[in-house]
């Protein structure tokens, strides 16, 4: 694990590191043995302390909702949370396919107030999450006491009705665009039944084998030539994409074919939708389902 602090056992608390060195020893207010041994701060300016946990295994190849509680205190104290400025905490939430991580490595950082929202890195097996809050000062160092994280898989679903696919054919592409009710941050399943008949061409053969007219000088035998037919059929779907990049609706976008030409068709189609929910830093900082 990385870190850019230390762990006071005494208090149960990940405290920053300060600026102290060997130098600073023969000046006030390090002047006696007391002071060396008890003083162990000395942040002047309020900067960051950065927790980095150890690489989670998830056990196979998942997209994952991370849920996160962080638990923070101030040095000496044993109630009094940390101070959060602005956009902190920032929490990073890497994944990997690698065991140690050091390649195919994708990656999102979430901050209280500019980038509050979690949106997926794809699917991977193995998780890594850094912690980073303003570290306080002199007065006031403040860490973190703990850290509570929940890889979960747990899908929400809606049905979509009898939705009409020409209401959102522009004409300008071979796809549809559904909106949904609920948002998402990964879809992960898309399920379509085509609920209304279309018409289709289908090319059949002719009737039976005859002998051909002047067989001598031509074929010996002939059949008639291939028909085509109008059937009444539903139409195949196909899930193309998820746009869940809008925090306020989620869309998808479907496309329905002729069985036989492969054409373009527009039908009335049920929808099931199964995908991961949005999750969000709250005002605390921790990251929780929305």
């Amino acid at each position: 694990m990385a870190k850019t602090g230390f762990f006071d056992a005494g208090q149960g608390i990940y405290l920053p590191k300060d600026s102290l060195t060997w130098d600073d020893l023969g000046s006030a207010p390090y002047s006696n043995w007391d002071s060396w041994t008890g003083w162990y701060q000395n942040l002047s300016t309020s900067t960051t302390v950065e927790f980095t946990t150890d690489i989670i295994d998830f056990g196979s190849e998942a997209t994952v909702l991370p849920l996160i509680t962080i638990t923070t205190l101030r040095d000496g104290t044993t109630s009094t949370a940390a101070f959060l400025e602005d956009d902190k905490p920032s929490i990073t939430v890497e994944g990997s396919n690698v065991a140690n991580m050091s390649s195919g490595v994708s990656s999102i950082t979430l901050t209280k107030d500019t980038d509050p929202y979690f949106s997926t890195i794809g699917k991977f097996r193995y998780y890594r999450f850094t912690f980073n809050i303003n570290s306080g000062i002199n007065t006031a160092p403040q860490g973190f006491t703990g850290f509570d994280i929940t890889l979960d898989t747990e899908p929400q679903e809606e049905i979509v009705e009898s939705f009409d696919t020409s209401t959102v054919d522009d004409g300008s592409s071979t796809t549809r665009v559904v909106p949904l009710r609920k948002i998402y941050s990964s879809v992960n399943y898309v399920g379509i039944t085509p609920t209304l008949t279309i018409t289709d061409d289908e090319e059949t053969a002719g009737g039976g084998i005859y002998v051909a007219d002047n067989y001598v000088n031509s074929d010996y035998v002939s059949s008639d030539a291939s028909t085509e037919i109008t059937i009444t059929t539903l139409p195949l779907g196909r899930f193309v994409s998820a746009n869940t990049n809008s925090v306020v609706s989620t869309t998808i976008t479907i496309q329905l074919l002729k069985p036989n030409t492969g054409e373009d068709v527009n039908s009335t189609v049920d929808l099931l939708v199964k995908g991961l929910p949005l999750a969000a830093m709250d005002i605390a900082g921790n990251v929780v389902r929305v």
